[in-house]
């Protein structure tokens, strides 16, 4: 069987098209995957591995939609998770009384900051919550 140059380009072209029209995956792109690892969490982005706190997708954020979006959806986890353990430190040093008093205080304005990567939303509320909670802190 003979292919000639027109079907070779229009395979090309098509498998072109198919390439770019398919839809990222950050739960298995590799190199997501890879700046997840880099960044301290599991390839999943599930948690940390060094610790019990979530990772970006532990924290029920937004998928990002591309590469580069998934820098800031990795900094917003270790940002929170930073947040999360200063409200740990604060309740633990009895500036606190509560566990939702200091989320409102320490965990939530970080998490509006974010809340283009659904930070703000009320998973996000519930994780940091479940984790106080785990932590001692009665919420």
């Amino acid at each position: 069987m003979k292919i000639t140059e027109r079907q070779v380009r229009k395979l090309i072209q098509e498998e072109v098209s198919r390439i770019l029209n398919e839809e990222f995956n950050a739960d298995t792109d590799p190199v997501v995957q890879d700046m997840l690892v880099d960044a301290g969490f599991s390839p999943d982005g599930r948690e940390e591995t060094s610790g019990n706190m979530p990772g970006p997708n532990g924290w029920q954020l937004y998928s990002p939609e591309s590469v580069e979006e998934a820098s800031s959806w990795i900094q917003a986890a270790i940002d929170m998770n930073a947040a999360l353990r200063k409200a740990d430190e604060e309740l633990m040093a009895g500036n606190f009384e509560t566990g939702q008093d200091a989320w409102y205080k320490i965990v939530y304005p970080v998490q509006q900051r974010y809340s283009n990567h659904g930070a703000a939303d009320t998973e996000g509320r519930e994780v940091a919550g479940t984790w106080l909670e785990d932590a001692g802190h009665p919420w």
